[in-house]
């Protein structure tokens, strides 16, 4: 989606929250399906970029005491090495969040994954706030791999520090360390490759967390497959936000059991989209597809694909040439 220009003087907060979940078999007086995770840390590190680097100039942190899941999962014991005590010792829900979004000002909000905003949407919504974050947020994963030339796969906060040989001397799954880990990994995307380049790659990949980003489809029965995909293709036709006529950036092409395209609305930027035919019980075919606003790991598969089409068609590399490939 279509997002602010990085210049000097922009602020980034890189930030990571832990939640406890709810007990297994254990039944609480609400829905859990609207607080899957309740969160217990949040810490954050503010960085603000000039000629081409990010300069550290603040950080916040927050214990928060849980009032709805106020014994620690097993899991989340294991990962975070909390005690049950230490949820005692938070601040309220509401006071943490608000010092936080003060803390964040108008900067773009920086985590690795992208869990974190809809957590936090989540529990904002569920305790009555207004679950509005109104900040950018730009997940950092995929822009690791982009730059580390490891498209298409997801690694760790431990992987990318190992990758920068950077030294390891917190311990993993803490709010506060894993918030200064992926933000000494953006400090070193920058200091290893072109800055522009890196902007680049920032302004396509923030995303407003406010917006709806996917979307899907599920066409109609049909008697065989062309019908179905054909069915998709409708749906492929107008911005799912604005209702714009969307641009062809790269056109419709099928590769084996799927089709992709990458689109463009003017208002909310790139348009990922791939479609599949299933068939239901009753043996009729039908289309399901999706739309999202593009990140990097779209640009990195809509266009792999299209290589791939190109040089060995609709039905893709053959399945000899790919293992003759992961041999070597």
């Amino acid at each position: 989606m279509l997002s602010r220009k990085i210049t000097d003087g922009t602020e980034f907060v890189v930030f990571d929250m832990e939640w406890n979940q709810p007990m297994p078999g254990k039944e609480y007086p609400f829905d859990v399906s609207k607080l899957t995770g309740e969160i217990i840390d949040i810490a954050a590190f503010k960085y603000v970029y000039k000629n081409g680097e990010l300069i550290t100039c603040d950080s916040y942190s927050s214990a928060i005491a849980p009032v709805k899941y106020t014994k620690l999962h097993y899991h989340v014991k294991k990962v975070t090495h909390k005690k049950n005590s230490d949820l005692l010792k938070g601040d309220p829900f509401e006071t943490a969040y608000t010092e936080f979004r003060k803390f964040c000002g108008d900067a773009i909000l920086v985590g690795w994954g992208s869990s974190d905003p809809s957590m936090l949407k989540m529990n904002l919504e569920f305790f009555g706030m207004d679950s509005k974050l109104n900040i950018y947020f730009l997940d950092l994963q995929p822009i690791f791999s982009l730059f580390a030339g490891l498209q298409g796969s997801q690694r760790s906060v431990e992987a990318a520090v190992d990758f920068y040989n950077i030294e390891k001397n917190e311990i993993f799954h803490s709010a506060t360390a894993d918030a200064h880990y992926t933000g000494r990994v953006f400090q070193e995307i920058f200091k290893h490759n072109n800055p522009e380049e890196v902007n680049a790659a920032i302004e396509s990949s923030s995303i407003d967390p406010d917006i709806p980003s996917d979307f899907s489809f599920v066409g109609p029965e049909c008697l065989d497959s062309e019908s179905a995909f054909k069915t998709s293709g409708n749906f492929m036709i107008n911005c799912p936000l604005c209702e714009r006529e969307l641009t062809v950036k790269i056109p419709i092409f099928r590769i084996r059991k799927s089709q992709y395209a990458l689109l463009e609305c003017s208002e909310h930027g790139d348009i990922f989209t791939r479609a599949k035919v299933k068939k239901n019980r009753e043996g009729h075919f039908y289309a399901a597809a999706i739309m999202r606003f593009a990140t990097q790991n779209d640009y990195w598969l809509v266009t792999s694909k299209k290589e791939e089409f190109d040089q060995f068609g609709e039905k893709g590399k053959p399945v000899e040439k790919i293992n003759e490939e992961n041999e070597t």
